[in-house]
């Protein structure tokens, strides 16, 4: 179970990188036998939206990730590191992805559990969900805007 409780609104800013660290309390048992999958969606009924899509491995973050923008898809996958030792699940999205959602983009997000300790029978526990709204951005990360970037000196 989640330390705190089973319901979180989260808001994701255009053009930043988003991080959600999920704790788990004391008498959650997390080992190798733990899968979970942590996503965006317009509503529970999988209505398409515009929003980031990911070439490369759904979930997994790696420095070759690219995201484009597509108007017909139905979902967001987190990037997801599960930590045994930390108890936690660390959600992720990179800013190159946040710039995609439309302004005022307004969802839902959960994690499920997947434990298949008994692999033909797998039990499936939605850890939490809740609400997700986008806070919009002037600033474009992808460089298709007039922005000027300016070092520190």
């Amino acid at each position: 179970m989640i330390s705190s409780n089973q319901y979180q609104d989260i808001e994701i800013q255009q053009s930043s990188d988003f991080e959600n660290v999920i704790t788990f309390d004391s008498t959650h048992t997390m080992n190798a036998n733990k899968q979970f999958v942590g996503k965006i969606q317009k509503d529970f009924a999988n209505s398409t939206f515009t929003g980031p899509q990911k070439t490369g491995t759904v979930g997994t973050q790696a420095n070759n990730d690219t995201w484009a923008v597509n108007s017909t898809i139905t979902e967001v996958q987190f990037d997801l590191i599960a930590d045994i030792t930390g108890n936690t699940v660390t959600l992720t999205l990179p800013a190159e992805a946040t710039q995609h959602f439309i302004d005022g983009f307004e969802g839902v997000w959960e994690l499920l559990e997947k434990d298949v300790t008994t692999t033909a029978n797998p039990i499936y526990t939605r850890q939490i969900q809740g609400d997700v709204v986008i806070s919009n951005s002037a600033i474009q990360v992808d460089g298709t805007g007039a922005d000027i970037w300016k070092a520190a000196a």
